[in-house]
């Protein structure tokens, strides 16, 4: 049997293991809380709802009705290549309605539908949170910290969902949601672990510690709290042989470096009568327990394929967005308490089988992987469809930041050395994170020397100076509404309206003139562009939409007290003006300053950021330039230009001009087979002169503007 990463062999092998039986026989139930709170924890979990959803697929041909072995990403993009995420605690509903009924409004639809949106990402929406007792606890992590298959009546109800669903359709669009295969929250699954149930304990990274070594463990005040493990104590239970070692911690706290990746429990009362104590391990906060991703009870691929095909085949939810699938192995790495827990080839395997199922249902999958390119061909041969594009992001906004595209063309030299197909990408605006700047393809480069403006620079050296521009000039004294991110400040917790207010110099854009929020405006414009103006998917936020700036540190104070300063780019949003005096979003985040103002306005002013967007992404599906293909990245003569030759479907050539300079700016690029051939600027459909009868395209840019230019005659 082959068993190589991704190979038949490991999915043959997983198959048969998962026709074992789902539970084990009931051991005796605990002393103290007997047999109606353990079934009331049952019938509130994961893998008990996931045994139910599965009957609904197992034995039907509803299986066998879609292709799965292999990605589909330009069949994604021809469904769907513009896609919206309204992140869920920024929403502002009507008063009286839920985010969910929000969601589903047909006005909202109908305004959307015109702008040219395909697809409405909203991110996580099941229950998460903890249990304690019989209490149900609120998310700690925006819902990436799942305890139940079924959607948090904090968002609405299950019914509304399916009409968020069909309305999406009766506009042509579909609905993507989160997946969350690497962690929960402390549901009923992790209170049936804790108490030695059935699979429970197999679902997660956790090891039962005997009670003669609990004199090394730290106090606990009580079965529902838990105490971090530190690094010397997990290193002495890494040598007693009950652990694999230590991880870094990537948590957003100050201190997560300090933390050794391991939580203890307190003293709980088994099923069996036996008290325990368990160490569990933890990637992020010490309340999202890790999945065991290779245990024999498979427990944890039960629960996640649970959630898979509830969200896909019964909810509607076409697309799923994959949370942390680097993460989900871990092994010992020698013998000095390190361990393999990144990119392990298992979380490959484990990110295969998740894309298969997807597809297999009906779906399609997506992931964040910040990784060297090299890596990405690894991890996306048998994965998810498409990946979030980190090789050209960063170095997009920094050439608006400085002006200076020479890193941006850098990268799209690499993507098309590397043969990476740019239609397997999604090119994004703000999202729900922070803005990062960790240019792992930099790192991975740094001994690596590149010309760069006519200068010779190392990717280390490249690396540190786009880190050392950014925080000059886009927080600090320059920019005190950005926040720096993460203990190594290479992240910048902000909006893109307020990111863009930084590159133009506006220092103060909460109480920008007009003017200023027109220069704001282009530069947003110019980084949509930037996106949307190459093959993939292009992705944009209603923060995007409405021009929202970072919330007051003091109104999320308490969400931000372990350092997640993603909260300030998190604020509450009104896309569609329905409660214009509402203070806060649903879930009492404060309302963001907008500049660009609600979906409804704005559509009414051919000048508005949206009214432009919409003019942007007509043209763009009108080419197709979605599903184009990537051949070339001419030089410059100006420091902020960026051009790109792609050919189209229908085999006509295309160059995408990007000027990030703040002057006008002038370039020829060589056509030599196209002499004569009539140019036609898609934007404004009209004509851009003709390529010379030496075979040279002479393109004029204005200053912070980019858009695209068709070369010949189309088709018909």
């Amino acid at each position: 049997m082959r068993t190589e990463t991704g190979t038949p062999g490991i999915h043959i092998l997983w198959l048969i293991l998962l026709s074992f039986p789902w539970s084990a026989p009931s051991p005796a139930q605990s002393q103290d809380e007997g047999r109606d709170y353990i079934r009331w924890l049952e019938e509130r979990s994961m893998l008990y709802q996931a045994a139910r959803h599965a009957r609904s697929v197992s034995g039907s041909g509803v299986q066998w009705r879609h292709a799965y072995a292999e990605p589909q990403p330009r069949l994604v993009v021809r469904k769907a290549s513009v896609w919206l995420l309204d992140y869920p605690g920024a929403v502002i509903p009507r008063k009286g309605e839920s985010i969910f009924a929000t969601w589903a409004d047909p006005e909202r639809w109908k305004a959307l539908e015109s702008i040219g949106v395909e697809l409405l990402h909203t991110g996580p929406v099941k229950r998460s949170g903890a249990v304690v007792g019989r209490k149900f606890t609120p998310t700690i992590d925006g819902w990436f910290d799942p305890i139940s298959l079924e959607v948090d009546p904090e968002l609405g109800t299950e019914e509304e969902f399916r009409r968020v669903v069909s309305e999406a359709k009766r506009h042509g669009a579909l609905v993507a949601t989160g997946l969350v295969p690497l962690h929960t929250g402390k549901g009923a699954d992790f209170r049936l672990a804790q108490r030695a149930y059935r699979d429970y304990p197999g679902m997660y990274t956790m090891v039962e510690i005997r009670k003669d070594d609990w004199g090394l463990l730290p106090k606990v005040e009580s079965a529902w709290k838990t105490a971090l493990v530190p690094k010397d104590t997990a290193r002495e239970l890494t040598k007693k042989g009950y652990l694999p070692g230590l991880i870094n911690s990537n948590d957003a706290a100050r201190e997560a470096r300090s933390w050794s990746g391991w939580s203890a429990t307190g003293e709980v009362l088994g099923v069996d009568g036996k008290v325990r104590r368990w160490v569990f391990l933890h990637y992020f906060k010490p309340d999202q327990p890790t999945l065991n991703w290779l245990d024999p009870s498979f427990a944890a691929q039960r629960a996640v394929a649970g959630d898979i095909t509830w969200s896909v085949h019964d909810l509607g939810a076409r697309v799923l967005r994959f949370d942390a699938v680097p993460f989900l192995a871990l092994e010992k790495k020698g013998d000095e308490g390190e361990t393999l827990h990144y990119m392990h080839p298992l979380s490959i395997t484990a990110t295969d089988y998740i894309a298969a199922l997807t597809r297999k249902l009906g779906g399609w999958s997506f992931h964040e992987l910040n990784v060297p390119l090299e890596k990405l061909t690894a991890f996306t041969k048998n994965g998810p469809d498409l990946s979030y594009d980190f090789f050209t992001r960063a170095q997009c906004l920094h050439a608006l930041l400085m002006g200076d595209a020479a890193p941006l063309r850098l990268s799209f030299k690499w993507l098309r050395d590397g043969k990476v197909d740019s239609a397997a990408l999604v090119h994004d605006l703000q999202n729900h994170d922070e803005i990062t700047y960790q240019l792992d393809e930099l790192d991975h480069r740094k001994d690596e020397t590149f010309t760069l403006n006519g200068r010779k620079t190392t990717g280390k050296e490249l690396r540190e100076r786009m880190l050392k521009e950014m925080r000059e000039k886009a927080s600090g004294k320059a920019a005190p509404h950005n926040l720096l991110y993460r203990p190594e400040k290479d992240g910048l917790a902000t909006t893109f309206a307020a990111f863009v207010a930084a590159g133009l110099e506006v220092r103060d854009p909460y109480n920008a003139s007009a003017a200023e929020r027109d220069r704001i405006r282009d530069g947003h414009l110019l980084l949509a562009a930037a996106n949307a103006l190459q093959p993939g998917v292009f992705s944009l936020s209603t923060w995007d939409l409405v021009g929202a700036l970072p919330i007051p540190e003091k109104s999320v104070e308490d969400r931000m007290r372990e350092g997640d300063y993603r909260w300030v780019n998190r604020g509450g949003v009104d896309l569609m003006g329905v409660n214009p005096e509402a203070k806060r979003s649903a879930v009492g985040l404060e309302r963001a300053k907008a500049l660009y103002g609600p979906l409804p306005e704005q559509l009414k002013d051919p000048k508005s950021f949206a009214s432009r967007l919409k003019r942007l992404l007509a043209a763009r599906k009108e080419y197709r330039i979605a599903e184009g293909e990537l051949l070339d990245v001419p030089e410059v003569k100006h420091a902020g230009v960026c051009l790109l030759v792609l050919r189209l479907p229908d085999k006509t050539t295309a160059v995408t001009a990007l000027n990030f300079g703040r002057d006008e700016a002038e370039e020829t690029v060589e056509l030599k087979d196209m002499r004569g051939e009539k140019v036609t600027d898609i934007l404004s459909g009209e004509s851009a002169g003709r390529v010379s009868d030496e075979g040279r395209l002479t393109i004029k840019m204005g200053p912070l503007s980019g858009t695209t230019l068709v070369v010949g005659e189309r088709p018909r």
